[in-house]
């Protein structure tokens, strides 16, 4: 969680640094549950927004991203990983 100064004051935001479903559970709602809950303990403690990294390759995980509402902000290289190009992807929830 990181604070960041607004013209209302200090609004938090926080990271998701890794979401990792194992392939022997994939494409059965894990993901995306996790995520849900993941959201909902965030609301609830005040957080105005959430960012997370996901590779540019990674078709899956842009797509279940983007269905739970988060937006691409910009494309960063070297952050996921060296010589890979990642996409910083943000949701506001409050």
């Amino acid at each position: 969680m990181k604070p960041v100064l607004s013209l209302k004051g200090f609004k938090k935001k926080s990271v998701i640094y890794s979401i990792s479903i194992d392939k022997n559970f994939r494409r059965k709602h894990h993901g995306e549950n996790l995520l849900k809950e993941s959201i909902k303990e965030m609301r609830i403690n005040r957080i105005s927004s959430i960012l997370l990294y996901v590779n540019t390759e990674n078709f899956p995980a842009i797509g279940l991203y983007e269905k739970m509402g988060f937006k691409i902000i910009k494309e960063i290289k070297d952050i996921c990983g060296s010589k890979e190009t990642c996409y910083e992807m943000e949701l506001r929830i409050l």
